[in-house]
């Protein structure tokens, strides 16, 4: 079952992209690509915290994985390019899946937007991808939540 999916957001994303860069032609190729990365900046942090915490599905691509551990992939990327663009329940480990659903669904987008620069920037949350400090201030949240899901 998905959990999310980049291609849910890419309407969104690719309408601020066109407004933000004052767009009226058809995309290229490259401009697609970002606004894929743009579409999928919350999964993708989300699935880095996954990986970085070894919660990834049983038949994760393992070198993939290890690239977005050490920072050479993000999350998004391997979204994209692993996961076809689809976060489904098979991409996480059984151990913490009934925390995703639960957690993913009832409170993640709320803590994604007020840790990254949508909330700083009262920009809205397709008009940005992340880095490390966006990661780390997100993942310090979901930290929590696990601790917290744990406790239950």
């Amino acid at each position: 079952m998905s959990i999310d999916k980049a291609e849910w957001h890419w309407k969104s994303a690719a309408e601020l992209y066109k407004e933000n860069y004052n767009i009226t032609d058809e995309f290229t190729q490259d401009q697609t690509d970002e606004i894929w990365l743009y579409a999928s900046n919350h999964i993708g942090l989300f699935i880095k915290w996954l990986i970085d915490n070894n919660f990834q599905g049983e038949d994760a691509n393992a070198e993939a994985c290890e690239k977005v551990r050490n920072g050479l992939m993000t999350g998004s990327e391997y979204l994209i390019s692993e996961l076809d663009g689809k976060f489904c329940e098979e991409d996480v480990n059984e151990c913490v899946l009934d925390f995703v659903n639960q957690y993913y669904e009832n409170r993640y987008f709320d803590d994604y937007c007020d840790s990254c620069p949508c909330n700083a920037l009262d920009a809205p949350c397709y008009s940005f991808i992340s880095d490390i400090n966006d990661y780390n201030a997100l993942k310090t949240r979901i930290d929590a939540a696990y601790e917290k899901f744990k406790k239950l």
